[in-house]
C-alpha cells in the first residue's frame, strides 16, 4: 500500500470519528476542490492545507468551538506524526 494511501486512509478514519459515513466523503471534496488532486494521492506535504480547509469547512457543520478544536488538532497530529515517521524512518 503507497504511503500517501495510508495518509489518506487514516485522515478519512479521523473525519468519520466526528461526521460518520459522510466523513470520506467530505474529506474526498476537501480534498479534489482545494487541493485538487485525486485524494489517494494526498501526501504529507498536502497534509496542511489540507487542514486549513477542512477544519474551515467543519467549523461551518458545526457551532461546536470545542469539536471544531478537536477536529482540527487531530488531523495536524497526523501531519506531525507522518513527518515524524519519515524522519525516523519508521512505517506509518
Amino acid at each position: 500500500m503507497p504511503k500517501s494511501l495510508k495518509i489518506y486512509d487514516q485522515a478519512v478514519r479521523i473525519s468519520e470519528e466526528y461526521l460518520g459515513p459522510a466523513g470520506e466523503r467530505f474529506l474526498r471534496r476537501q480534498i479534489s476542490t482545494h487541493l485538487g488532486i485525486e485524494p489517494e494521492s494526498i501526501s504529507e506535504k498536502d497534509m496542511y492545507k489540507l487542514v486549513d480547509w477542512a477544519s474551515l469547512a467543519f467549523a461551518l457543520l458545526t457551532s461546536d468551538p470545542r469539536e471544531v478544536e478537536s477536529f482540527t488538532n487531530n488531523l495536524l497530529l497526523l501531519s506531525t506524526k507522518q513527518k515524524a515517521q519519515r524522519l525516523h524512518g519508521t512505517a506509518a
